[in-house]
């Protein structure tokens, strides 16, 4: 089966992913369309001014979306204040609230702009390490099908850490780029997160709700701030219906790169799927649906419907590196997020400058309460998608052919990779 003209379908689950400050991390946000004010508690006594939130947003989402809209009810800021003593800082959050409790934006509109999204008054000489968005929801319109998506992991928030932490002065802005892929898997609309943010200045006044186009400066300064890793499938196995998946991801950049999560695209087949019960609502006959999804039910997805999209699965890391050593690949395990609970496993696992892991998953693919299982095919010829999204935009798409071997993969086109799957 060919990788390279069938459209990207992955899922709704939800993903709380959240790393340390000198971590890289990655963000999932939304912005407001009228105010959203703040004011730090200056217990130095230093002079205030206002840091304007900007935000950018290159989606990569299924053919034919329309909208992809977010709606959040909070921003925290975590900043480190001036204490008054040289080279000191006060680390604290500083609490945004969107006017009206909440705010959405359509996050295919902030393409090549950004919009101001938030206006916090902070000391001088303060420093911003990362930005918090407390997500209240996600819909995304995919030829006139409006769909929930969640999150790929459970929770309800993501974070935007910068990526070079700096004093802030009057007239400073932060610009955070989110780059999320929303893809299609048999559990329903899921959003993989990565994103990075930067310091940038203005000479213009700024309010709540004001679009800027992105200058050369601003995609340059985007651009070094990314990270870069590289990836190949190097296992895929089946006995007994179970999967054995094992990829090795690089880290090629300068700086540390958070592992968000990894899409394997390619031919599955359904083992079984004799329907279950779902919820409270009783179970459904297989075969019903809107020729896009399985059949749902009023409150959620029905997972015991035989799903249409079959074709992808998203894993996320469960285990940290074994090790962080540059001199030899360290092993993590990945789990498969099936849409149905909150991995409590999550881990928030980071990926150093040269540093090597190989990932792998072993166990039966199979979603909420159905007893069907999907199965990879290992025949020879067989062509796989390997997608790895990580923060800080270093995402990497592959497609490997099978037989594996070190010549199996190569690199796809990173602006085609949400359209021509």
């Amino acid at each position: 089966m060919s990788v390279k003209k069938t459209t990207l379908q992955y899922a709704a689950v939800a993903i709380i992913v959240s790393l340390g400050i000198v971590a890289a991390s990655f963000l999932y946000i939304g912005l407001p369309m009228t105010g959203a004010n703040s004011t730090s508690n200056n217990s130095t006594g230093g002079q205030l001014s206002p840091l304007a939130i900007w935000l950018t947003d290159p989606p990569q989402v299924p053919s034919l979306t329309t909208s992809l809209n977010l709606t959040y009810s909070s921003i925290a800021l975590l900043v480190g204040e001036p204490t008054g003593t040289s080279g000191q800082l006060n680390t604290k959050t500083v609490a945004v609230t969107p006017s009206g409790g909440s705010a959405t934006i359509d996050l295919m509109k902030l393409q090549n702009v950004s919009q101001t999204i938030a206006l916090a008054s902070l000391p001088n000489s303060s420093v911003l390490y990362s930005v918090t968005f407390t997500v209240s929801k996600i819909n995304i319109d995919v030829n006139n099908t409006v769909s929930t998506v969640a999150l790929a992991t459970g929770g309800t928030s993501f974070q935007v850490t910068m990526a070079h932490p700096t004093g802030f002065s009057a007239g400073d802005f932060a610009l955070l780029q989110l780059n999320p892929v929303v893809v299609d898997t048999p559990s329903g609309y899921q959003l993989i997160p990565s994103s990075v943010g930067i310091m940038g200045h203005s000479n213009s006044s700024d309010h709540v709700g004001d679009q800027h186009q992105l200058t050369a400066n601003d995609n340059n300064a985007l651009g070094s701030a990314k990270g870069n890793v590289t990836a190949s499938i190097t296992a895929l196995s089946v006995a007994n219906n179970a999967t054995t998946f094992t990829a090795i991801v690089n880290n090629s950049a300068s700086v540390p790169v958070g592992l968000v999560g990894i899409g394997l695209h390619g031919n599955f087949t359904v083992v079984g799927g004799a329907c279950q019960t779902f919820g409270s609502q009783g179970s459904q006959s297989q075969g019903e649906g809107d020729g896009n999804h399985s059949a749902s039910h009023a409150d959620g997805p029905d997972m015991c419907a035989i799903p249409t999209h079959i074709n992808e699965v998203v894993f996320i890391p469960v285990s940290t590196p074994t090790s962080t050593s540059t001199s030899s690949c360290s092993t993590a395990k990945l789990g498969l997020a099936n849409g149905e609970q909150e991995l409590s496993d999550f881990h928030n696992l980071t990926i150093n400058p040269g540093q090597c892991v190989q990932f792998t998953f072993s166990g039966i693919i199979s979603y909420g309460n159905s007893n069907f299982t999907l199965v990879p095919s290992t025949t020879p010829g067989q062509v796989y998608a390997l997608h790895v999204i990580a923060s800080n935009g270093a995402n990497q798409l592959v497609s490997c052919t099978l037989p594996l071997s070190t010549a199996s993969c190569t690199v796809q086109n990173q602006n085609q990779e949400s359209q021509d799957w």
